[in-house]
C-alpha cells in the first residue's frame, strides 16, 4: 500500500512538472544543500580550467532549479568561456529576469556584450549593476572602473 502511494505522489509530483507548476528539484526532492554541493563541484571543474564539465554541471543544474539566479550566473560564465557568447547572454537574461538586481549578472552580462562589440547596451548594464551593487562589494570598484575607462572612449 505504501508502494503504490509512493507511486501516486511521484505520478502526481511528475504530472506537476510537465504542466509547469513544479522544477524537477520539487519532483526528486532535491534539497538546496545538495544542489550547492553539485555546483561546488561546478566551481572547482571551472576552476581547474574543464570549462566542458564545469558547463554539463551547471546546465544540469539549471534544468533541475531554474528558479535559482545563483545556477542561471553560472552558468552564464561558463557559456562565455565556453566560447559561446549567445548562451551566455541568455543565461544571464534569465538570471536578471529571476534577480532583476543582482548586480554580478549585470556586469557579467556587460562583459558579454563588450566581447560582442555592443558598448552602448554594457555601458546600460553597468550603470544597472552600479545602481544596485552594495557599497562594501568588492564589484563596485570593478563597476566603477569599467564605466570610467568606457567613458573615456
Amino acid at each position: 500500500m505504501a508502494e503504490a502511494n509512493d507511486s501516486q505522489a511521484l505520478a502526481a509530483r511528475l504530472q506537476k512538472w510537465a504542466d509547469g507548476k513544479a522544477t524537477l528539484k520539487e519532483v526528486r526532492g532535491y534539497t538546496d544543500e545538495e544542489l550547492y554541493s553539485i555546483a561546488r563541484i561546478g566551481y572547482f571543474f571551472y576552476y581547474q580550467g574543464k570549462v566542458e564539465e564545469a558547463r554539463t554541471v551547471f546546465q544540469g543544474l539549471y534544468a533541475v532549479n531554474p528558479l535559482d539566479p545563483y545556477f542561471a550566473k553560472a552558468l552564464g560564465v561558463v557559456e562565455m568561456a565556453a566560447g559561446n557568447p549567445a548562451g551566455a547572454l541568455a543565461a544571464y537574461d534569465v538570471c536578471l529576469k529571476i534577480s532583476p538586481q543582482d548586480s554580478a549578472a549585470y556586469v557579467g552580462r556587460a562583459e558579454v556584450k563588450l566581447a560582442s562589440n555592443q558598448r552602448s547596451a554594457a555601458v546600460d548594464d553597468l550603470r544597472r549593476a552600479a545602481q544596485f551593487v552594495s557599497p562594501k562589494d568588492p564589484l563596485k570598484d570593478k563597476v566603477a572602473a569599467l564605466l570610467q575607462r568606457l567613458s573615456k572612449k
